[in-house]
C-alpha cells in the first residue's frame, strides 16, 4: 500500500532486526542504498543486513561500505523482523532473494522507477526522486543521522551514478543539494568516478569495438541499436557486467532520439536495455516484453529466446512507439 515517508520511518524506528534486499544486475543506485540503509539502521541501534542476490561488480567493491552487502546464501539464518526492499519495482527484481521473505510481503519497498507496482505492506515510490539513494538519504536525515566521510561516500555513490554523475535530466536541485551536503561531509567524488567510469580493460575495449560493428541507425537517425552475442562475450573473455555503459555509448551518437542495447547472457536470454534524450518514454517500451524503469532508462529480459528474433521484435515496438512521438504536435509538453 502507498504511503509515506514518515510510515517507513515508524516502521523502522519500531523494528529491531531488518534485512535490506536490492535487486538482480546490481547497479551503483542499488548497491549504494542497501549498503546506505543497513549502516544507518546500525547507527540508530538496529541489528541490520543487507542482501543481493548476484556477485557485486569487482569495481564497486573499493568504495566504503560494499563490503557490507551479503549474498543470499550466507543470510538463510539471519532472523529478522523487518524487510526492506530497495531500488526494485517489482518482486521478480529480487531474484532468489525472495526466499528470505519466506512467502511474505516486504514490510517496506523503496522505489524511485515509474513502473513501480507496489508489492509491499508499505510502499514508497515516487519517481520525482532521482535515485533510490536521495530517499534512502531523506530518510537517514529525518533520523538524524550523523554522517561520517564513508557513510557520506557510499550514499553519493547512488545520487552520482544514476544521474549520469549529473549530466541527465533528473539532477534537479534537490540532487545538487543534496550531493553537496554529502561532499561536506567528506564524500570523494572522485574516488566515485574513478571506481566507476575508469575501469575498463583490454579485453572490454576489443568487445566494445565488435558491438560498434553491428550498430544500426534508422528512422532518419533517430533511432539505435547494436547487439552483443554470448558468442561475442566469450571469444573476449567477457561477462554481461563488461557491457555496462555501451548502452551510453550508443546513445550518445548525434541525432539519437531512442538507443537500443541486445545483450546475450547466458545463452538464449537477452538483456535488453533502453535509453532516449529527450521526449520518448522507453519504459513504454520495455514494459511490452516484460520489463519495466524509468522514463529515459528502462530494460528487460527475455528467456529461452534467439537473439536475432528478439531484436526483431524489439525494433518493430521500437519504431511503433518513436513514430507515435513524432507524430505528436510540438507545442505539446511531454
Amino acid at each position: 500500500m502507498l504511503r509515506t515517508l514518515d510510515d517507513v520511518i515508524n516502521k523502522l524506528k519500531s523494528a529491531k532486526r531488518v534485512l535490506v534486499i536490492g535487486h538482480i544486475k546490481p547497479d551503483g543506485d542499488d548497491i549504494s542504498s542497501v549498503a546506505t540503509m543497513v549502516l544507518i539502521l546500525r547507527k540508530i541501534g538496529k541489528t541490520a543486513e543487507g542482501c543481493i542476490e548476484d556477485e557485486i561488480p569487482w569495481f564497486y567493491k573499493n568504495i566504503p561500505g560494499v563490503s557490507e552487502i551479503k549474498r543470499v546464501e550466507q543470510l538463510r539464518d539471519y532472523d529478522y523482523d523487518t524487510s526492506v526492499t530497495v531500488d526494485a519495482s517489482e518482486i521478480s527484481r529480487i531474484g532468489t532473494s525472495v526466499e528470505l521473505l519466506n512467502g511474505k510481503k516486504p514490510d517496506i519497498t523503496l522505489d524511485h522507477h515509474k513502473t513501480n507496482v507496489g508489492f509491499g505492506e508499505i510502499d514508497f515510490y515516487d519517481s520525482n526522486y532521482a535515485a533510490a539513494a536521495v530517499i534512502v538519504y531523506e530518510i537517514a536525515k529525518k533520523l538524524g543521522i550523523k554522517y561520517d566521510p564513508s557513510l557520506a561516500e557510499i550514499n553519493l555513490l547512488g545520487i552520482a551514478t544514476d544521474t549520469g554523475f549529473f549530466k541527465y535530466s533528473n539532477a534537479d536541485s534537490k540532487v545538487f543539494r543534496y550531493a553537496s551536503e554529502l561532499i561536506e561531509s567528506g564524500a570523494n567524488i572522485q574516488h566515485i568516478s574513478s571506481a566507476v567510469l575508469e575501469h575498463r580493460t583490454i579485453n572490454e575495449f576489443k568487445l566494445f569495438s565488435e558491438m560498434v560493428n553491428t550498430l544500426k541507425v534508422e528512422e532518419n537517425g533517430k533511432l539505435a541499436w547494436a547487439y552483443v552475442s554470448a558468442e561475442m562475450l566469450k571469444r573476449h573473455n567477457c561477462t554481461d557486467e563488461d557491457v555496462k555503459g555501451f548502452i551510453g555509448e550508443v546513445r550518445s551518437i548525434y541525432g539519437v532520439e531512442v538507443a537500443i542495447l541486445f545483450v546475450e547472457w547466458p545463452e538464449r536470454q537477452v538483456n535488453i536495455s533502453f535509453r532516449s534524450k529527450n521526449y520518448v518514454d522507453v519504459s513504454e517500451i520495455a514494459i511490452a516484453f516484460g520489463g519495466g524503469g524509468h522514463v529515459r532508462a528502462s530494460g528487460c529480459s527475455q528467456k529461452d529466446v534467439g537473439l536475432e528474433e528478439m531484436i526483431k521484435k524489439v525494433i518493430v515496438k521500437s519504431r511503433e512507439v518513436l513514430k507515435q512521438y513524432e507524430a505528436i504536435p510540438p507545442s505539446i509538453s511531454l
